[in-house]
């Protein structure tokens, strides 16, 4: 075996080895530590495998300080996070943590729909890490170009519910496989992108199959999963998509020297198809009586707050990293770390929402998300320090579990029968929204300046809390029993 190859091997036994010691002894006193020492060495990892890349002499230093197994992969941070997502229970018998393996649990649906979330992981991996410094180097575009792509872009979420309501005789599985392989014909036409008119084309496609693809995924991933359980079923999908995520960002991070721009997109797209293959085995059972088209008023409220969510979503993915990238100057090496960051922090607590979800309900977990959502859209208008700006960007994906508890919130209110079209018309208003928000968030930074956007985000958070507190699914059903009895004693009388 080459010697870099052995040193290599040497350096991800040492470092698996340390970080289960660590997680071992750790869980004794205290289960937050086990996670955070899993995290702390796979950020150790990853970091020092930049400072040796950035800084030889230093590195040569702190080689001699900590040994010849100074360790300078960066795919040891992927290794170690599934290493401490999916490991074997590591208490003794009968306890019971996040850490355990929660694949043992999920049925072969669910696993498949897994795979087909973590090619969607790897899709978004990809193209949201590249994307802006990919068409600032290559395009030099302007926010106000920007915001024409990216409503152009939204125009299929727009059309969600019609699409879902002409593909109602379809099963899901079979849609979802379709609208992934759409996505990933788009994202791998990235590499012929000469001009804004063919980027914001190439969008379009790969638009389509995403936004088929959600209320899709939704639907599956309620049927697939059991009773009481939901909140926490979907937070691990959340989690595979995220573990999909940081592995596709470190291969970015190792490959783009090699391959750049048009190899890693070809890859997404190849990945994306393949998940579009793995859903197509799922099994294709349909509730009866499905219907194609639903608009209600019982379902405004969850409409609402979707508006609102596409609304304030939006300006913060279209913009965020576009202001740090055109604004403060960041690098296409710095996006690739922060965005590794963030999804290693969702992939270790995504779960733990997706219970807290379940166990406070969905009114409480969405106030406390908006308002910590407020907050940030506020920190980036105002503040101008880069390292903060990046743990803003991560603590709005961190506490982003709106989506989440919108879904269970539906899930208890609507029959079978209304749910797939339902998170079909939730989508849709989302992207009413999102359709606005890029134009209009691109003539603001224009005329305006950058910080308008921001403030506009935290004002809408701000409403997105009162209307959150009409959210009590419990109590609405039981509104509407009270009602049925009492229509059915005044028709008696």
């Amino acid at each position: 075996m080459h010697s870099a190859q052995v040193r290599f091997a040497t350096d991800i036994h040492d470092a698996t080895h340390f970080t289960g010691w660590r997680i071992s002894f750790c869980y004794k006193s205290d289960l937050r530590c086990a996670s955070l020492s899993a995290f702390e060495s796979a950020l150790f990892c990853f970091f020092f495998g930049q400072a040796k890349k950035k800084s030889p002499k230093a590195s040569e230093a702190t080689n001699n300080a900590l040994g010849p197994n100074a360790l300078n992969q960066q795919v040891t941070l992927a290794n170690l996070c599934i290493t401490s997502l999916f490991s074997q229970p590591l208490t003794q018998k009968n306890e019971r943590s996040f850490l355990n393996n929660p694949i043992s649990e999920w049925n072969r649906d669910f696993r498949l729909l897994a795979l087909a979330v973590a090619s969607q992981g790897i899709f978004f991996g990809v193209q949201l890490t590249l994307f802006n410094n990919f068409i600032v180097e290559r395009l030099n575009i302007d926010a106000h170009e920007l915001g024409y792509v990216e409503s152009l872009r939204e125009v299929p979420g727009f059309m969600n519910a019609f699409f879902v309501a002409l593909m109602v005789r379809f099963a899901p599985p079979i849609v979802a496989a379709v609208s992934l392989m759409i996505m990933g014909a788009g994202i791998a036409a990235y590499a012929q992108v000469d001009s804004v008119f063919v980027l914001a084309a190439y969008s379009l496609v790969w638009s389509v199959g995403f936004h088929c693809w959600i209320p899709m995924e939704q639907s599956m991933a309620l049927v697939f999963s059991p009773g009481g359980k939901k909140g926490k079923w979907l937070g691990q999908l959340r989690s595979v998509n995220s573990i999909a995520w940081l592995l596709s960002i470190l291969i970015c991070k190792l490959a783009y020297d090699f391959v750049g721009y048009n190899g890693l997109f070809a890859m997404a797209g190849a990945a994306t198809v393949g998940g579009g293959f793995a859903i197509l085995f799922a099994s294709r059972r349909r509730p009866p009586h499905e219907r194609s088209f639903v608009f209600k008023r019982r379902y405004g409220l969850y409409y609402g707050l979707n508006f609102l969510q596409g609304l304030r979503k939006q300006m913060f993915i279209t913009f965020a990293i576009f202001a740090l990238v055109k604004i403060h100057g960041m690098p296409v090496h710095t996006t690739m770390i922060l965005v590794l960051i963030n999804q290693t922090l969702i992939t270790l607590t995504a779960p733990t929402m997706g219970k807290l979800v379940d166990h406070y309900g969905e009114r409480k977990m969405l106030s406390f998300s908006y308002i910590g959502l407020s907050f940030v859209f506020l920190g980036y208008a105002v503040v101008t320090h880069r390292p903060t700006l990046y743990a803003l960007y991560c603590i709005d994906n961190l506490i982003f579990f709106g989506g989440i508890a919108l879904t269970t919130y539906l899930h208890k209110i609507a029959p079978e029968s209304d749910l797939k079209p339902s998170l079909a018309m939730g989508v849709t208003m989302n992207h009413v929204a999102s359709v606005a928000a890029p134009l209009l968030g691109g003539f603001a930074w224009h005329y305006f300046g950058y910080q308008v956007i921001f403030f506009s985000g935290a004002i809408l958070a701000l409403i997105s809390l009162i209307v959150s507190q009409r959210v009590d699914p419990e109590g609405q059903l039981q509104r509407e029993r009270d009602a049925l009895i009492d229509r059915a004693v005044a028709q008696q009388t």
